[in-house]
C-alpha cells in the first residue's frame, strides 16, 4: 500500500486532522464539527488519539467520533458474536477492529456472518473506542477492497480533508468556497463510500435543469478518474439516488 517514508504527512508527529464537513466554524471548532459525518483517517491517526468525552481529538485538535480506514488485515480473531480484525495501514501501529456478527444479516454488503481472511485488504467505517487505555474501532461495516484504486483514493481523501481544515484555520472562515462544498458529501449515507456521497453531492448542487456533466463532476473532483466517476453513477443510478436526463452524460438527483 503505502510507507511512512514515502507519504510522511502521515506519521504521528505530522500536521495532520480532519475530516470532510460542509461548513467550519472557526470560533468554536471543537463543537458540533466532527459530528457530521464520517471522517477519512489513518492508523496512526486515530492510535494518537486522545480521548475527549464520548469524542477523540487529532494532533491539529480535529475532534471525530466515526472514521473510514483503508487497510490490510492482519489476523482474524472468530467468536460466537464478534470478528476481531488486526488492520494495518502502513501509517503507524495497525489498530484492532471489532465487528460484531449480526445473523440476521447475511448479506455481503456489510461482510455477513462469515470472516474476511487475512492479507485481505479493506475499508472499515465504524465508531472510535477507548477500552483499558486503547484505542480500538468498533465497525459497523467491514468490506474488502476490490479496486485497489481505492487505496489512492482514500490517501487522496485524507490529505484534502486535512488541506481544507488547515484553509478554514488560516481563513478563520466558516464557509469554504462553493467549489469545495461541492467536493464534500453533505450528507453521509449509510451503504455509500466517501467517494460516492462526493459524487452524489456534486449532483444534488447542479442548478442546470439538464443536470450535471460527467465532465463538470471531473472538475470538482480533480484526481479521480472519470472512469470510476462513471461507475460510481451507475451504482448510484441503480440505487435510485440518480438518473440521466437529455444524455448519458447529464445527471440529476431522484429528490433533493
Amino acid at each position: 500500500m503505502w510507507s511512512s517514508a514515502d507519504f510522511g504527512s502521515f506519521s504521528t508527529n505530522s500536521d495532520v486532522g480532519g475530516g470532510f464537513f460542509k461548513n467550519f466554524p472557526a470560533a468554536d471548532s471543537k463543537k458540533g464539527m466532527n459530528s457530521r459525518g464520517l471522517v477519512p483517517c489513518t492508523c496512526a491517526e486515530i492510535c494518537s488519539a486522545t480521548q475527549d468525552g464520548d469524542k477523540f481529538v487529532s494532533s491539529t485538535g480535529i475532534h471525530f467520533s466515526q472514521v473510514t480506514l483503508v487497510g490490510v488485515v492482519r489476523s482474524v480473531n472468530e467468536s460466537s458474536t464478534r470478528f476481531d480484525y488486526e488492520v494495518d495501514d502502513y501509517t503507524g501501529p495497525s489498530i484492532l477492529v471489532k465487528q460484531f456478527v449480526d445473523d440476521e444479516d447475511s448479506s455481503t454488503e456489510h461482510g455477513g456472518s462469515r470472516a474476511i481472511r487475512e492479507l485481505t485488504y479493506v475499508r472499515v467505517y465504524g465508531h472510535v473506542r477507548s477500552f483499558q487505555g486503547t484505542i480500538n474501532v468498533v465497525a459497523f461495516k467491514v468490506v474488502p477492497v476490490t479496486d485497489m484504486n481505492e487505496l489512492t483514493c482514500h490517501i487522496l481523501e485524507t490529505i484534502y480533508a486535512r488541506m481544507v481544515h488547515a484553509k478554514s484555520n488560516n481563513t478563520n472562515s466558516t464557509d469554504i468556497s462553493s467549489k469545495d462544498v461541492s467536493m464534500i458529501p453533505v450528507t453521509n449515507i449509510r451503504g455509500l463510500t466517501v467517494l460516492q456521497s462526493q459524487v452524489l453531492s456534486c449532483v444534488r448542487a447542479a442548478v442546470d435543469d439538464d443536470g450535471i456533466t460527467i465532465s463538470q463532476i471531473c472538475e470538482k473532483l480533480r484526481g479521480v478518474p472519470e472512469r470510476q466517476i462513471r461507475d460510481e453513477l451507475d451504482f448510484l443510478s441503480a440505487e435510485g439516488h440518480v438518473y440521466s436526463t437529455v444524455d448519458d452524460n447529464h445527471f440529476r438527483v431522484t429528490e433533493k
